[in-house]
C-alpha cells in the first residue's frame, strides 16, 4: 500500500468514523459528515477541472464515433435516440478526467475501488453500461453517474445529493435491487468512492466553453433540506388525509389506476410515457404494498422520495405541499404494507376531489 493510501486510512480513523453505519428497514440514522481529507481532494479536482483546457477533456474524431457507438450498443438506449440530447455528457473523455487524479489519493483510491466493486454494473467509466446492464430487471438499469441524477437524496428536486446521501446508499445498498451493501468496505474506502462518483458528474458546457462538474454547479446549499421537522405520530386522521391526497395529487394514475390497491402498474396502464435519464423505458411503477423501496422504507426515506421526487422517471416532487400533507402521504403509503398502521376507510375515496396533475 502506498504512503498516500495509508494516509487515507489513518486519517479516516482520526476523523472519528469509528462505528458502523448500519441502518435497518425501520430506522434511518443520520450518516456521518465527510472527512476533511476526502473533501479536500475533491476540491483539488475541481480546481484542476476549471483550469484544464476544454479541448483536452473532450473526445474527438474516431474516439467520439466509438463512444457514440458504445453508448448506443451497451447502455440500453433506444435505437432512434437523438444523440444530441446526451452529447454534453458522453463526449467527455473519461480517461482525461481520470488523469486529473494524479497525487490525489482519495480519488486514486476511489477509482481502484470502483473498478473492483462497481464497474460490472455501472461500467468502467460509470456510464451505466457495465457487462451486467442487460441482466438487470427491465427498467431498473444501473445508474449513469455522468448525469448527476439520483433518487435517494436529502436535497430538493433537481439538486445533486449531499455527500452523506451517497455514503448512505453505498453503505446499505439499494433495497430490492441488484445493488448490494458495501458495508464490508472500510469507512475511508466508502468516502473515497463517494468522492470518486462525484467526479464523474461532468458535462460539456458549449456556451461557456468549459467542462462543468455538476457538484460544483450545485455549490449553493442555502436551500432548506427536505426533512425539516420531526415526524408526527401516524393516526387514522393522517392516514385518511394521506389517502385523499394520494387520489387528489394523481398518485393513483401510476400506482393504482382502477385497481383495488396501490400496486405497481405496467407501462401500458399508466398515464405517462415512462423513461429514465437516458430515455430508456421504465416498465413498471413501484408496488407500494410490498414495502420494498430502493431508497429504504423508513418514514424518513419515504418522506424524502415524496417531498423531493426521485429526479429520474415520471414521478414529480411534492415539495410545494405543506409539510403536514407530505407526512400524511408518508403515513398512507406505509399503511399499505404495515398492518399495525391505521387503515383509511373506504369513504375517504369519495371525499377526494377529481385527481389533478401535480406541479413539477
Amino acid at each position: 500500500m502506498s504512503s498516500s493510501n495509508r494516509r487515507i486510512r489513518s486519517d479516516g480513523c482520526r476523523a472519528g468514523l469509528a462505528g458502523s453505519y448500519q441502518p435497518r428497514l425501520e430506522t434511518d440514522p443520520p450518516p456521518p459528515a465527510p472527512p476533511d481529507w476526502a473533501v479536500r481532494d475533491f476540491h483539488s479536482f475541481q480546481d484542476r477541472l476549471q483550469t484544464a483546457r476544454r479541448q483536452s477533456l473532450l473526445l474527438h474524431h474516431d474516439g467520439l464515433t466509438k463512444a457514440e457507438a458504445t453508448f448506443r450498443n451497451t447502455a440500453g438506449v433506444p435505437a432512434d435516440l437523438q444523440m444530441e440530447m446526451h452529447a454534453p455528457f458522453f463526449t467527455i473523455d473519461p480517461e482525461a478526467i481520470f488523469s486529473l487524479y494524479v497525487d490525489l489519493p482519495t480519488l486514486e483510491r476511489g477509482l481502484a475501488l470502483f473498478q473492483q466493486n462497481c464497474s460490472g454494473c455501472h461500467g468502467p467509466y460509470g456510464r451505466g453500461n457495465g457487462a451486467a446492464t442487460r441482466e438487470w430487471y427491465a427498467g431498473n438499469y444501473p445508474r449513469n453517474f455522468w448525469y448527476g441524477k439520483y433518487k435517494s437524496r436529502s436535497t430538493v428536486y433537481g439538486r445533486v445529493p449531499e455527500d452523506a446521501d451517497l455514503y448512505r446508499t453505498l453503505t446499505r445498498g439499494m433495497y430490492g435491487s441488484s445493488m448490494p451493501s458495501f458495508r464490508h468496505l472500510s469507512e475511508a474506502d466508502r468516502w473515497s468512492l463517494v468522492q470518486f462518483v462525484k467526479t464523474l458528474a461532468n458535462f460539456d458546457d458549449d456556451y461557456e466553453e468549459k467542462v462543468v462538474n455538476l457538484f460544483a454547479r450545485d455549490a449553493d446549499r442555502s436551500h432548506e433540506p427536505l426533512l425539516t421537522g420531526l415526524e408526527p405520530s401516524a393516526s387514522l386522521e393522517s392516514v385518511t388525509r394521506g389517502r385523499i391526497l394520494f387520489i387528489e395529487q394523481g398518485c393513483v394514475s401510476c400506482h393504482q389506476a382502477n385497481k383495488a390497491r396501490p400496486v405497481g402498474l405496467d407501462r401500458g396502464e399508466g398515464n405517462f410515457n415512462w423513461y429514465d435519464e437516458m430515455q430508456r423505458p421504465v416498465q413498471h411503477s413501484r408496488d407500494l404494498t410490498t414495502g420494498v423501496f430502493r431508497a429504504g422504507a423508513a418514514s424518513s426515506d419515504v418522506y424524502r422520495i415524496i417531498a423531493g421526487g426521485p429526479n429520474i422517471g415520471p414521478m414529480p416532487n411534492y415539495q410545494k405541499l405543506p409539510e403536514s400533507d407530505r407526512w400524511a402521504l408518508v403515513h398512507y403509503v406505509r399503511s399499505t404494507y404495515k398492518s399495525d398502521y391505521p387503515q383509511a376507510p373506504a369513504s375517504a375515496d369519495s371525499e377526494a376531489k377529481v385527481p389533478r396533475p401535480p406541479t413539477p
